[in-house]
């Protein structure tokens, strides 16, 4: 049996919305009015006019109000974003070659309808946002609550706003049909590859559970019982009475804010309720800023972005998160790092290919002329030496001809790791509540100044969690500097499978573990650890130079133990401190 997906909107979005604007002193205002269905038109209208005002300082206003936003008048926008899927795409806010624009919402909700690229943000300069909220007509996860338990299984009742069929006995999900036929198109199923059960009276990840992955069809086998109940069978999950199961999105189809190859972005009062992958990720960006933000879910759902909170690739600058609040997304708050690509083919004396290795790096625009590289021995992650680039050619989404100013130096060879030596970002992250995500904290990869100041943590996994590797995910870390001071980390680690201790410092390092020391100059003082358990404080791999001081260790009852490991575990490090 078919559930289809209606959609109830508000009086105030049966018109079609308006444009006005003004000029003050060379300081521009467009208003955007709440007068028509879907807002999209009058919205493109709105941004073509303060680009005519050429790069002079432009606010868009609108009124407060919910605005609808469809696909069907949008441009097509092919993107490739770090760590999401790329595809061609419909972009309802298209922000390419701007300067000098605000988009103040003044308390307006934004609300996007079907699997499209909310706000896309390229090439542009001096753009803030500020003051509104940004949700999802349909969901990219899927939610149900818990009704009864069998031997095997659980008899799940859909939430409502969470389209569903049964197909051939397996559980599947979908959205709104329509014509949009893009490499994002709507009119498809949802994918999705696991579950993870909620507990609605804590609002967070039920204790002790971890993911549970879906059958090799990449679904669940279920039963239709009638209305929106239906049996799921599985002998893995814990099927708590009352609990709410979360079906994550299988895909990283569209963050809600895509910045690339900016320049002063900043996010001000906005809340986003969801996303289909990351809310906001930054990428080759000089100065992001989130300031007063929220990540949350809308009142009637427990999750919020499908991915992270906020993701920042090969940014300069300064990246400051600040006084926002980051809870119940379905992976991190954070993830700050580099990119490394590999070594594919030694051609000459001074040239070579280079390769983007995971499929959601392809695209991504890593060299330029006159960049100053390193070669990684991929199994130990030290670097061997650097380099500098003469020429680069493109040669499709996935290689590159490397071309240097001098013979490719002895040593290097085929597979090593390549990644560009840049001025890495200064990294503030201060007054901000991280709390009932999937996963870790933040991952903290920046080898720039990072400052983790005054945050409150309570996390399924680690709270705070460095890494680097060259054979997987391919993110270049190794932080330099970083300084964790007075933090409150309370009962992190609850669930299973996302950290071994509430900081853990890691990295993807095989061999040569005695010299190499990937992650270096790291200060945790006058910090609060509240725990329930003796899960690790602190376990570190390939470290050099780590101080430990002047924290405190509580005790909490919250949830029942279930580790009892030693509070410090140091691995192939040098120069640790720990004292009282």
């Amino acid at each position: 049996m078919r559930f289809f997906y209606s959609l109830v909107v508000g009086v105030a979005l049966l018109l079609s919305a308006c444009v006005g604007q003004k000029a003050d002193n060379n300081n521009y205002k467009i208003l955007v009015k709440n007068s028509g269905g879907d807002s999209t038109p009058a919205l493109l209208s709105a941004l073509e006019k303060a680009k005519s005002y050429n790069g002079k300082n432009v606010e868009i206003h609108f009124e407060k109000s919910t605005y609808l936003f469809g696909g069907d008048f949008a441009p097509d926008v092919y993107v490739f974003t770090s760590n999401n899927d790329e595809g061609l795409k419909r972009v309802i806010f298209p922000l390419i070659d701007f300067q000098n624009i605000t988009i103040n919402g003044n308390g307006a909700k934004f609300v996007f309808d079907g699997r499209i690229n909310p706000f896309l943000i390229r090439n542009s300069k001096n753009i803030k946002f500020k003051n509104f909220t940004c949700d999802l007509v349909r969901s990219g996860h899927t939610e149900a609550l818990v009704l009864d338990t069998f031997k095997g299984g659980a008899v799940l009742e859909m939430k409502p706003d969470f389209p569903f069929e049964i197909v051939q006995g397996c559980l599947m999900f979908m959205g709104k049909k329509d014509s949009i036929t893009t490499t994002q198109k709507r009119d498809t199923y949802y994918i999705y590859r696991s579950m993870l059960e909620f507990n609605p009276q804590r609002n967070a990840i039920e204790y002790n559970v971890a993911d549970v992955w879906a059958n090799e069809f990449g679904a669940f086998r279920a039963d239709f019982i009638g209305g929106r109940k239906f049996k799921l069978y599985n002998t893995n999950a814990k099927f708590k009475k009352g609990n709410v199961v979360v079906f994550s999105l299988g895909a990283r189809y569209h963050s809600m804010f895509a910045v690339d190859e900016c320049c002063d972005v900043f996010f001000e009062n906005v809340t986003v309720h969801d996303a289909y992958g990351m809310g906001i990720i930054g990428q080759n960006t000089r100065n992001i800023v989130v300031d007063n933000c929220k990540f949350t879910p809308a009142k009637n759902r427990i999750v919020s972005c499908s991915a992270d909170a906020t993701h920042f690739v090969n940014c300069e600058g300064k990246i400051v998160l600040q006084n926002s609040l980051f809870e119940n997304q379905m992976d991190d708050a954070t993830n700050i790092h580099g990119i490394y690509e590999r070594l594919a083919k030694i051609e000459s004396a001074n040239t070579f290919i280079s390769e983007l290795v995971h499929r959601q790096q392809y695209g991504f625009k890593t060299f330029a002329v006159g960049d100053e590289i390193e070669f990684v021995d991929r199994h130990s992650m030290i670097t061997k030496t650097t380099a500098k680039i003469k020429s680069v050619e493109v040669i499709n989404k996935q290689f590159k001809r490397i071309v240097l100013t001098a013979p490719i130096p002895q040593g290097v060879k085929k597979l090593d790791a390549i990644a560009k030596i840049r001025n890495y970002p200064e990294v503030v992250i201060q007054n901000n509540i991280i709390r009932n995500n999937r996963a870790r904290g933040m991952l903290l990869n920046c080898r720039g100044k990072t400052l983790v100041k005054n945050n409150y943590f309570s996390t399924s996994g680690s709270a705070l969690y460095f890494e680097g590797d060259a054979s997987n995910w391919f993110e270049q870390g190794g932080v330099r500097d970083c300084t964790i001071i007075n933090n409150t980390f309370e009962n992190c680690n609850y669930a299973k499978g996302w950290g071994n201790a509430v900081i853990e410092v890691a990295a993807g390092i095989t061999k040569d573990r005695q010299k190499s020391r990937y992650n270096r100059n790291i200060k945790i003082e006058n910090n609060t650890f509240k725990m329930f358990d003796g899960t690790s404080l602190l376990k570190i791999f390939c470290v050099d130079n780590l101080v430990w001081k002047n924290n405190r260790v509580e005790k909490t009852t919250t949830f029942p133990p279930k580790r009892n490991l030693p509070p410090f575990i140091t691995e192939h490090s040098s120069n640790v401190v720990l004292s009282k």
